[in-house]
């Protein structure tokens, strides 16, 4: 047991953060009255514009390099992807705010792309399931004739797996 020099509350040990530089190896201030502390701190300093500005240049920055660390270890796991958003990045869709799909990532089908909506292209990649080692997709839930794991491994396979499993959506 130990009392918090905050509160004046007699604690168990579990109560107070663990500090090296204490005689009993925990903070003189329990939990409660140390997440307090900081709240309150939190929002006088809010009350400051400058640092209001600091604190978003803080953050934007931090957020720019965490997307970027992000964006480095996706191309190092799945180069053919990068390669085929490289090749295909110029090409129009026929009808703005379409996503571009690629059913398979192999040189020869980079710029074969199927064309959908936003929302089928979510539905679509929650019904599939990425092979790395073939670059190509495999159904990942059982639909109709479509059994877990079968190989999209054609564009033909691939539109009419998207287009039963989007009529399925719809109905």
């Amino acid at each position: 047991m130990k009392i918090c020099f905050k509160c004046k509350i007699e604690k168990s040990i579990g109560s107070f953060y663990k500090h090296k530089g204490m005689k009993d190896g925990c903070l003189g201030k329990c939990i409660d009255c140390s997440k307090a502390d900081s709240r309150n701190r939190l929002k006088e300093k809010m009350k400051s514009p400058s640092w209001v500005k600091k604190e978003r240049e803080r953050q934007a920055i931090k957020n720019k390099r965490d997307w970027k660390q992000k964006t480095l270890r996706y191309r190092e796991k799945y180069p053919e992807k990068y390669a085929a958003l490289l090749k295909s990045q110029r090409m129009k869709t026929k009808t703005k705010g379409n996503h571009k799909h690629h059913w398979s990532y192999n040189k020869e089908h980079y710029k074969d792309i199927i064309e959908l909506s936003e929302e089928d292209h979510l539905t679509v990649h929650r019904h599939i399931i990425y092979d790395q080692e073939r670059m190509m997709y495999r159904v990942a839930v059982k639909f109709g004739c479509w059994s877990i794991g079968t190989l999209i491994d054609t564009k033909e396979k691939s539109l009419n797996y998207y287009s039963q499993l989007l009529f399925k959506e719809i109905i």
